[in-house]
């Protein structure tokens, strides 16, 4: 795997500007809730820091270099082009900077519709790319909040906000998102 600095600097050349200081405030978020929670710190730095590594292709090439690679993406994900960037970017963490650790992984895999009973470092991947401090929508304050309280209240408000968002635009919901939802409820019923 590449040193932390090397990866840094590979993604200073490839992402915008914006981007690169996105994933840099994921970073520190991820970092800050894997200590809240007891979770590994080095795994979300890792995890955060690489989340949009595939953010500097188009999603039209993002699509394209799919295919080409053979990754399977399902029907939902094809109709969703702005989570392309999540398949791919698990699959060039794996070749481009050598990360072979299936949770850090599937932590990038998932960030964007999340899944079924999503571990701890998945939820905080989730999570600290819809609160990091760059972000300013409508109802950030509440996750953020929430976030620092209770994990899954902090998930389901955050699914909750990008149901209604994808709502609003009459986008389509990934069933990987309902599932996430259908997951969490169930886990915090079962408290």
């Amino acid at each position: 795997m590449l040193k932390e600095s090397e990866m840094l600097k590979k993604l200073q050349n490839t992402l915008s500007k914006r981007r690169f200081l996105h994933s840099m405030g994921v970073r520190d978020e991820a970092v800050k809730l894997a200590e809240h929670y007891g979770a590994d710190t080095e795994k979300a730095k890792i995890a955060a820091i690489l989340h949009d590594c595939a953010k500097y292709i188009s999603n039209e090439q993002q699509l394209k270099k799919c295919r080409e690679l053979g990754l399977a993406l399902d029907e939902e994900t094809m109709s969703c082009p702005p989570v392309i960037h999540a398949p791919l970017g698990a699959y060039m963490a794996k070749t481009e900077y050598g990360v072979e650790d299936e949770e850090i992984l599937n932590a990038i895999r998932y960030h964007t519709v999340g899944r079924a009973n999503m571990s701890v470092l998945e939820k905080i991947i989730y999570l600290a790319d819809m609160i990091e401090p760059m972000r300013d929508y409508e109802g950030v304050d509440i996750i953020r909040r929430a976030a620092y309280e209770d994990l899954n209240a902090a998930m389901l408000a955050a699914i909750r906000q990008g149901i209604e968002f994808n709502l609003k635009k009459q986008s389509v919901i990934h069933t990987d998102t309902i599932r996430c939802l259908n997951s969490i409820i169930k886990e915090t019923e079962g408290k």
